[in-house]
């Protein structure tokens, strides 16, 4: 018995389709991924995020782009997948007054649903970034069938003002090099607690504005870091030794008594009440502040 093989070349065309294909499917599951990473979508079924899913698209931009304006009318909301945007409101003298800077994992515009479709703040590209776009439109529609999204939504807007009272309670009861300190504590990797090196993920300056200090009060606090835990500072570059010494810095002999998205249950009890437990430094890339409680 003879067996014959016919083999059938693909074509250029054909080859192309299973790589189209195969980058279609790569996307699906990235937009999902970081649907999933929001606090507003992490309760949703695969189902309910479909329609999400569906009509994301991403969107890469420069630093320096404007991505929308206060007043505009918002057609899209959008999330961080990677970079920094920076939110503010401009006075009638022109001055730019900062609302937040945002990061990965966080959404932006998405609370102009309930401002009559429009954007109620500025938002500007401060570090290379990539965004996944979906139509505001959507949100809208899926709220008003979902009440587990709704729900999701008014949570989510919770917990992102409760962390503006935390960061506001931090600024005014804080030192400038623990400010500092704990915005460096923010930018570590949740998994590693000596050896970390780190960039700046935008301008000294911006930083220093944000924080609620001069320019020269900011380089004063990175040499109080070098002095006090060994934090060392070249250029944008900044090397951690000890995240536990820098952590001790930070709290030190402070005592805040606002602790934004975390319970009780997260500190340890002793003589004197609560006392600071290591586990809520492991959380602090979620751009929450670093607290204290004694």
């Amino acid at each position: 018995m003879i067996l014959t093989l016919i083999v059938i070349p693909l074509t250029v065309m054909d080859t192309q389709s299973i790589v189209t294909n195969k980058q279609a499917a790569w996307r699906s599951e990235h937009y999902l991924s970081c649907l999933r990473s929001t606090s507003l979508f992490s309760g949703l079924s695969d189902e309910e995020a479909v329609c999400f899913r569906n009509a994301a698209q991403t969107r890469s931009y420069k630093k320096d782009k404007v991505l929308y304006l206060e007043g505009e009318p918002a057609e899209f909301f959008y999330v961080i997948s990677s970079g920094w945007i920076k939110l503010f409101h401009t006075t009638p003298e022109g001055e730019d007054v900062i609302v937040d800077m945002l990061t990965t994992g966080h959404i932006v515009a998405e609370s102009s649903i309930f401002e009559q479709g429009r954007h109620t703040s500025s938002a500007v590209v401060i570090g290379d970034v990539q965004l996944i776009s979906i139509p505001s439109r959507i949100l809208k529609e899926q709220i008003g069938l979902s009440p587990a999204l709704a729900l999701s939504m008014l949570s989510s807007m919770s917990r992102h003002h409760r962390r503006h009272y935390g960061e506001m309670a931090v600024n005014a009861m804080q030192s400038a090099p623990q400010r500092v300190g704990g915005f460096l504590l923010r930018l570590c990797p949740p998994d590693k607690k000596t050896g970390i090196v780190l960039r700046l993920p935008y301008d000294k300056t911006l930083i220093a504005y944000t924080l609620g200090m001069e320019g020269a009060t900011f380089s004063r606090a990175l040499n109080i870091l070098r002095l006090k835990t060994g934090v060392h500072v070249n250029g944008s570059r900044i090397e951690i030794d000890s995240v536990a010494q820098l952590t001790k810095f930070v709290c030190g002999p402070l005592a805040i008594k606002y602790v934004p998205e975390k319970t009780q249950a997260e500190y340890e009890p002793n003589d004197s009440g609560l006392k600071w437990n290591p586990a809520y430094a492991a959380a602090r890339n979620n751009h929450a502040s670093v607290a204290c409680v004694t």
